[in-house]
């Protein structure tokens, strides 16, 4: 289960509600209320000139210096943002609120271990502050830390109630559930995370592969058909709905949903030869076959280019242990042009490429790598520190 995918709802979700929450201790104060005006509908940078207005005016308003704060990290500003949410933090050190919004931003930054502590600042002021939990248990969660990541869910939920904001709590704690491997126990939270917020695409999914593998096929059906209906894009939905047909015996309709899922996918297209077989459709399932035997040749042939990579990138990493970037570069270099496809390769390519202050190709090569493995945290942290690099004016001579 990978957590750190999750990472996202502090990056979007809980900024965007920190603007809410700014936006509702300030009303009184009209500019501030307009800033947050803006940043809910998206202006970013004019919400950003309106705040820089306003901390320059009077550099002890909090408040400004949390919403622009907030918006720097919305446009990806990482050490303007981190700056200012600091120095609100050191304005008001006793929000339990402002210590939370600082721990979104550095969550935003991957920023782990520093989130992690203004979380745990914040539920240290207010323990009713349910946001924080939340927060909190996504970073334990991330750390592997399960049974401390499902308290602070399980209080979080007792202080939503049964609310529309306490669904992604539910799911949450049946991810817990499921990696613990409490089926039961994960279906009864995603059925209440449905039940508060009945359009949850996600939920429904999840919902509908646990009561695949508990062997409830009618109701694996209704919650998957449920899923797909709510977003046809997704195609873990997708694959798992055709799989439950195809169990059914209706190989007509798993067709149709093996088509809608990953195309490149092994396993998709393997079940879909089946299908088809079982539809009598013999023709269709024969290039389904050889892209299955191509797919697997080309496997085996990457393994072993993978295999002589892997020396080279091992060799890389020793030589800038012992200080010898440069050469380590060469061998970084060398497995990725082996092989391409290898992002840990190129992983350690950017990240040398940026110590040695190549930043802009250091940050081509980063941004690649999120392309290739979107949840690559270390490969986002760097990024970010490597576009303000870029970013920077020159110095004067």
């Amino acid at each position: 289960m990978k957590w750190h995918q999750i990472r996202s709802y502090i990056a979007t979700f809980a900024l965007l509600a920190a603007v809410l929450s700014v936006r509702q201790l300030c009303a009184e104060q009209k500019p501030l209320d307009q800033a947050a005006d803006l940043l809910s509908k998206g202006s970013i940078a004019e919400a950003v000139t309106i705040l820089r207005q306003l901390v320059a005016s009077d550099a002890g308003n909090a408040d400004s210096r949390l919403l622009l704060g907030t918006a720097l990290a919305l446009k990806g500003n990482r050490t303007e943002s981190i700056e200012q949410m600091a120095e609100a933090v050191r304005l008001r050190p006793q929000s339990a609120s402002a210590h939370n919004q600082y721990g979104t931003v550095l969550s935003r930054f991957i920023e782990v271990e520093a989130a992690r502590h203004e979380f745990e600042k914040a539920l240290e002021l207010d323990p009713q502050l349910s946001e924080a939990h939340v927060n909190l248990a996504l970073m334990l969660a991330q750390a592997s830390e399960l049974i401390a990541a499902a308290a602070h869910l399980d209080r979080a939920i007792e202080l939503q109630g049964d609310t529309g904001v306490a669904a992604y709590t539910h799911f949450l704690r049946a991810k817990i559930w499921a990696a613990q491997n409490q089926v039961d126990k994960a279906m009864l939270e995603l059925q209440k995370a449905v039940q508060l917020r009945p359009e949850y695409a996600e939920a429904w999914s999840d919902l509908g592969g646990l009561r695949r593998l508990s062997l409830d096929q009618k109701g694996a059906v209704q919650a998957l058909e449920k899923a797909v209906a709510l977003n046809p894009d997704d195609v873990t939905a997708q694959y798992r709905l055709g799989q439950q047909y195809l169990q059914n015996g209706d190989a007509g309709k798993a067709i149709e949903h093996f088509k809608r899922a990953d195309p490149g996918d092994v396993a998709t297209l393997y079940n879909l030869d089946r299908a088809l077989r079982k539809a009598g459709k013999r023709e269709d399932a024969e290039p389904i076959e050889r892209k299955i035997t191509e797919l697997r040749e080309r496997s085996n042939r990457a393994s072993s280019v993978a295999l002589a990579a892997s020396r080279l990138n091992d060799e890389g990493i020793a030589l800038e242990k012992s200080g010898d970037i440069w050469t380590a570069l060469t061998k970084y270099r060398a497995a990725l042009d082996l092989d391409p496809t290898g992002f840990g390769f190129e992983l350690n390519y950017g990240l040398a490429l940026c110590r040695i202050g190549r930043w802009e190709d250091g940050a081509t090569e980063l941004r690649e790598v999120l392309r290739l493995d979107p949840d690559n945290a270390v490969a986002a942290k760097a990024l970010y520190i490597a576009d303000e690099r870029v970013a920077r004016p020159p110095r004067p001579n």
